[in-house]
């Protein structure tokens, strides 16, 4: 069980780091253009951090 909660963890971080930057661009408005390159940055460095614990937490067992 560990195994698969950890793989969903994964998962679902490496999605919040290729479709985040998108999806926050599509939803947000003329004035949040400006933080579009933090928010990136954000969501990658978050979904990559997801990822690696994930991954972690499915290999270590928690």
């Amino acid at each position: 069980m560990t195994i698969v909660v950890g793989v969903l963890i994964a998962s679902f971080g490496l999605a919040l780091a290729l479709v985040g930057p998108r999806v926050a661009n599509t939803l947000g408005g003329r004035a949040g253009g400006r933080f579009e390159t933090s928010n990136a940055l954000a969501f990658r460095l978050i979904g990559t951090a997801l990822v690696v614990l994930g991954l972690l937490y499915a290999t270590r067992g928690g």
